[in-house]
């Protein structure tokens, strides 16, 4: 695997494609240079290697048949990482950090044809690809594929069940066709029905603030250059807020979404957490400005250490969508998550019931039942 990302990595990053991303990225460069350079003392270098490993079994009744697969887990899809840390003289940090997905089959693009799993990696596999300098005064400079200020927005939640249920549900299903209730396929599958607007990973610049009083701002531009044929720019900001209130635990987030292909994205979330009942709740919310496609996401949980294996989670989420695929739609979905975890292994155990409906105003659609149960090892 490794052989693989030093052949092909190179290729799949077109410099000088886009002059004012590689302007960005010249600029990236020469300043995460500048701390190196001026580090006379410095700490001894770190190494830090961990991974997950996430599959799972999918049941997917689309209201006219039923289909069982087993599969890699989306919501966290399972990968392998490696971070070099090395601490400057002046109390900051430099780091490397490279992240890629296995390449199972996921549960986002099974879809009723062929749900065999299968090990095939390609280079869109790859999550992180990075230099990342930060400073005790200035903030963090990261520099390479990774994060978008974005990512994350959607995502503010405690309820500790995210391995299988959160704001973005087509990754659980996406790739699943929604039925005629006259007989055949429509041309709607989850995805077009579904979406958290959340941010990705990109080949970027980025800058994060110190946080100060809680709050911390991300800027970041960055172009699409894993995908074959797509060269979209992205242009991010997102604003964050951690604040433990003593008896509460509070982390909101906000974020707006500029991108080549004419979209602009605005999207948030806010999550709250009562310490001594384990009790928590979680509003996703984001509009589409170019278009009217729009959401709201609303999830309640409790979290509990009931036996002795570890932490037992429990959550149940609405959502609802509004002109997602085509003006007039709408999208609904309900789910319930239990997730156990099982200290001793690294592990937790989970299982989830999910019903998806999705109304293009034009046809009678038929209901979409999804099960999953599985398991995620930390390593």
């Amino acid at each position: 695997m490794q052989t693989l990302f030093r052949r092909r990595f190179p290729k799949g990053i077109p410099m000088t494609r886009t002059p004012r991303i590689c302007a960005l990225s010249t600029a990236g460069l020469l300043t995460l240079g500048l701390p190196l350079a001026a580090t006379a003392q410095q700490t001894g270098p770190e190494v830090d290697f961990y991974g997950h490993i996430n599959l799972g079994i999918i049941n997917v009744d689309n209201g006219a048949g039923s289909d069982t697969a087993l599969t890699d887990n989306d919501n966290s899809n399972s990968r392998i990482g490696l971070i070099y840390k090395q601490g400057t003289g002046n109390g900051g940090e430099f780091r490397l950090h490279f992240e890629t997905a296995l390449g199972f089959t996921g549960s986002s693009s099974i879809n009723g044809a062929d749900n065999g799993l299968e090990l095939n990696f390609r280079r869109t596999e790859i999550r992180k690809f990075e230099a990342i300098y930060q400073s005790p005064s200035w903030g963090t400079l990261s520099f390479g594929q990774g994060s978008i200020a974005t990512d994350g927005t959607a995502e503010a939640d405690f309820s500790g069940t995210s391995v299988i249920a959160y704001s973005s549900l087509q990754d659980q299903a996406g790739s699943q066709v929604f039925q005629l209730a006259s007989g055949g396929a429509s041309g709607f599958d989850v995805g077009d029905g579904f979406s958290a607007f959340d941010g990705g990973r990109r080949f970027r610049i980025r800058y994060d603030t110190p946080t100060y009083m809680g709050f911390s701002l991300a800027v970041s531009a960055g172009e699409e250059v894993l995908t074959r044929g797509n060269d979209d720019e992205f242009y991010d900001i997102g604003l964050k807020y951690d604040q433990d209130y003593g008896a509460y635990q509070l982390a909101a987030r906000a974020g707006l979404s500029i991108r080549d292909s004419d979209e602009e994205l605005l999207l948030g979330s806010v999550a709250l957490l009562h310490k001594a009942t384990g009790l928590n709740l979680a509003v996703a919310t984001g509009r589409q400005q170019e278009g009217d496609a729009s959401y709201v996401y609303l999830k309640g949980g409790i979290k509990r250490d009931w036996f002795a294996l570890g932490e037992t989670r429990f959550s149940v989420d609405y959502y609802s969508g509004e002109d997602f695929g085509v003006t007039g739609s709408d999208s609904e979905s309900l789910g319930i998550a239990v997730v156990q975890k099982v200290d001793a292994w690294n592990t937790e155990l989970y299982a989830s019931y999910r019903r998806l409906e999705f109304d293009d105003t034009g046809s009678d659609l038929l209901d979409q039942d999804v099960t999953f149960v599985g398991a995620r090892w930390r390593f």
